[in-house]
């Protein structure tokens, strides 16, 4: 009988002694798992693979580049934020193993971030809801940045209530992260596919760009043009001049009436709301800009009394444009429905884009059925060119009950429609012009730039670039089309699945039962057969 005792005591220890060295064995394996640092994507299409173009590049980077993510994680962050740190981790991690070890990720809470005081001072941090990229000389990139909704004054007839989710999906829409929105089941457009790898890489090789490469946008001044340092909320054009430096687009102003050439920095020239004629000078230097040194070019017209009665029509570049397929016209668009009008602020609302002809500027904003608005317009229409090989298009128009004056100083109030004379709508307010790289010919290799003309300088103004979601996407897009390098990047598009799952709380708390019987039962027969083991 002690002999019996005996062994069923030793049998326990054996037990608890297999037990314990399994359990060392799993910690030890997984310790040593943790200290390799690789991983095999088995995922259809490899997803979460960088691309060879995106690992040699990362591989030529002399210079370690730190992302850092002050977006804490958490239940409450809007869905989609949610959606995007997931697909975010996953690409980065991706990028943090290139061999190279130049790209280091930091995920930092900047409310309790102790522990990454170094990194917050080295880079002064203080925003939170920020992705940033940061060279190892302080110079930093944005990439994305979310701006929690703040309280609202619902008695002040001005604020347009909007919930999170909507803000949050808005501004997700506008960083170029996901592409082709589609609508969902529930009605809200739905992503599906994910461009993060080449948002990431563009944002890096910015930030590597030497001293020289750095890309420099002039603001044309001497003809009483708008400048990038004006902060007047409603006129000035230093949003714009944000929107510039945060592509890492240095921003300056130039008189080109004292140069006879372009600086070989200047990636782009702005000509916004000038009010004095431009001298055969200064359109040659801009003509060999545009025409020879890969130059981009984007003028803002608006209606004016005095010019339309003195001096050269379109203050001088009528010849120019006419190059480029571009006419610009002295005229001024009315439109005599008031409901096409903001009935606060009283500007023009915008929302026709070609569908037949449409551009990949305007593509987004037109899916979106999103408006831009400015003050008053004048036209800018396409025309027949003698370069064979121009690609001008026509991308946003006035609405169809909208018409152009001609000589619309002396016209009566209200206007009568002249069929002669008056350009009926919808009539085009913004046409851009490049030459066509897919076709080479020997006549045509010394011209490279872009061209952009706006029959109106208030769709670039602080008040609009800050108040209205399609002015901002429309001036990120045109700048974004002008500056990018053809053919820089060949990075596919990572396709995404997105699932939704509708249930009310009734259906929920049954799907809780549901899946809770398997283990119920397992656990109780468990019980049982050791109940049972016990009495045998």
């Amino acid at each position: 009988m002690t002999d019996f005792k005996q062994a069923k005591r030793n049998r326990k220890w054996d037990t608890s002694f297999t037990i314990l060295l399994l359990v060392l064995l799993l910690l030890c394996t997984n310790f040593f798992i943790s200290t390799i640092n690789y991983s095999i994507d088995l995922s259809k299409e490899q997803k979460y693979s960088l691309s060879l173009e995106t690992i040699s590049r990362i591989n030529r980077i002399t210079d370690p580049i730190d992302i850092i993510i002050t977006i804490p994680e958490s239940n409450n962050l809007p869905k989609v934020i949610q959606k995007l740190l997931f697909d975010l981790n996953l690409i980065l991690e991706s990028y943090q193993k290139v061999k190279s070890n130049k790209i280091r990720i930091h995920r930092i809470n900047i409310d309790s971030a102790l522990t990454s005081s170094n990194l917050i001072n080295k880079f002064n941090l203080v925003e939170r809801n920020e992705i940033c990229a940061y060279s190892e000389s302080g110079k930093k990139k944005l990439i994305f940045k979310y701006k929690e909704p703040e309280g609202i004054n619902i008695l002040d007839r001005e604020n347009i209530f909007r919930s999170k989710d909507s803000l949050a999906r808005e501004k997700i829409w506008e960083s170029g992260f996901y592409d082709t929105w589609t609508e969902g089941a529930n009605g809200i457009m739905e992503p599906s596919e994910f461009l993060g790898e080449e948002v990431i890489l563009r944002s890096i090789l910015e930030l590597t760009a030497t001293s020289n490469q750095q890309q420099v946008a002039y603001f044309s001044r001497g003809h009483g043009e708008g400048s990038p340092s004006d902060i007047n909320p409603i006129k000035g054009f230093s949003e714009l001049r944000s929107i510039l430096e945060n592509q890492n687009i240095k921003v300056s102003t130039i008189d080109i009436s004292t140069i006879s050439q372009m600086p070989s920095n200047a990636k782009l020239l702005f000509i916004t709301d000038p009010r004095g004629t431009f001298q055969d000078k200064e359109i040659s230097v801009i003509s060999d800009y545009i025409n020879r040194e890969n130059g981009n070019l984007l003028i803002a017209f608006d209606p004016s009394e005095e010019i339309s009665t003195m001096g050269k029509p379109a203050y001088g570049f009528r010849t120019l444009l006419k190059q480029w397929g571009i006419r610009c016209h002295d005229m001024l668009i009315h439109d005599p429905i008031k409901n096409n009008f903001d009935v606060f602020t009283g500007d023009y609302s915008l929302k026709t884009y070609s569908r037949e002809k449409s551009h990949r500027v305007v593509n987004k904003l037109r899916d979106g059925a999103y408006s831009v608005q400015s003050s008053r317009l004048r036209p800018v229409e396409k025309i027949t060119s003698e370069i064979k090989d121009l690609i001008t298009s026509e991308i946003l128009f006035s609405r169809r009950s909208s018409w152009a004056l001609s000589s619309w100083i002396n016209r009566t109030i209200p206007p009568i429609l002249n069929d002669l004379l008056d350009l009926k709508g919808p009539v085009p307010v913004i046409a851009l012009s490049e030459i066509n790289k897919k076709i080479q010919k020997n006549d045509l290799n010394s011209r490279k730039g872009k061209v952009v003309v706006m029959g109106s300088s208030s769709i670039l103004t602080n008040k609009r670039l800050k108040e209205n979601t399609g002015n901002r996407f429309l001036t990120k897009n045109i700048i974004n089309w002008m500056i990018e390098e053809r053919g820089m990047l060949d990075i596919e598009p990572k396709s995404i699945s997105t699932y939704n799952i509708n249930l009310n709380e009734r259906e929920y708390v049954n799907l809780l039962y549901a899946l809770s019987v398997i283990p119920i039962s397992t656990a109780l027969i468990g019980l049982f057969v050791g109940w049972l083991r016990k009495e045998l």
